[in-house]
């Protein structure tokens, strides 16, 4: 890494900000808010949006940009649109400014229609296709902006505001959200075979619906509405068509998608954290011990 990067990334952590808003996007968009209201991305999720498979170096997407999208790299260069910055659970990362995903996007297809695509990056099509499409009806500040809570937080009754959009006023009929597919993989983690919903499920499965679906993308007092509203039953139903379930639909995959790629509970737990950048919580990858001969 050159010098001239390297101070305009890396900072000492008495001087790096701390992300106040944070949360993920359509492709798996790491987004982020500045205590200022300034949006951005986290390099490392944004990389992974675009489909670049390898972590790459700052200086070697700096190339790749180059290529790609000359007017992109422009605002990367300056100091003032990329710093190490401190997230929710405590580990750092590089933030990037909004405004390059739709140039870099854009400039991965470009590429692909003139034929000028290498070989080796035309996996980066699909995943680029998708950010334009979702950036296409949004834009990048809403993207970041929903993403992350921000918009729910811009005015003084967000709150209520927030009731409005993820709540109903009364709940819908009831409609199956958790398929097999969300606890088969959470049952595999205790060593138990998910066998439909005419065996109980034990309370830790509950438990963990509540922490890493509801509680990790809903605010507190969000949950804590529901409750109070209803009087038996799934918290689901209360959620709205759009904004609720739609938040809820995405978080519920995520959650069986990592379930599915664990190897025990511990390990379930610790990727949640390092995904969902839980506080103190362990954020290194544990793996069960060896057996015994």
């Amino acid at each position: 890494m050159s010098n001239d990067i390297t101070r305009s990334v890396l900072l000492s952590k008495s001087e790096r900000l701390k992300v106040e808003y944070h949360g993920f996007a359509v492709g798996g968009v790491e987004c982020a808010v500045l205590p200022d209201g300034r949006r951005g991305y986290i390099y490392r999720g944004l990389r992974e949006a675009l489909g670049i498979r390898r972590n790459i170096p700052v200086p070697a997407f700096d190339r790749f940009c180059a290529e790609i999208a000359p007017n992109a790299l422009k605002r990367l260069t300056n100091s003032a649109s990329r710093f190490e910055v401190t997230l929710p659970g405590g580990q750092t990362g590089i933030w990037i400014e909004a405004g390059i995903l739709t140039q870099i996007a854009n400039g991965v297809i470009r590429s692909a229609l003139a034929g000028k695509l290498r070989a080796n990056r035309k996996h980066m099509i699909e995943p680029c296709m998708a950010l334009m499409d979702a950036l296409g009806e949004t834009g990048e500040v809403a993207l970041i902006d929903e993403a992350t809570g921000y918009q729910y937080h811009r005015e003084p009754d967000a709150l209520q505001d927030l009731f409005g959009r993820l709540i109903r006023e009364t709940a819908a009929d009831w409609e199956k959200r958790f398929h097999p597919e969300f606890y088969a993989p959470l049952c595999k983690l205790f060593g138990f075979r998910y066998e439909g919903r005419h065996r109980p499920l034990p309370s830790i499965i509950g438990k963990i619906t509540e922490q890493h679906v509801y509680l990790t993308i809903f605010p507190k007092e969000i949950v804590d509405e529901i409750r109070a509203r209803r009087k038996s039953g799934a918290l689901h139903p209360w959620l709205t068509e759009g904004h609720g379930l739609r938040m809820l639909e995405k978080q519920r995959d995520a959650v069986a998608a990592i379930a599915a790629s664990s190897v025990d509970y511990r390990d379930f737990e610790a990727r949640c954290a390092q995904a969902f950048h839980k506080p103190g919580q362990q954020l290194s990858m544990i793996y069960p011990q060896a057996k015994s001969a």
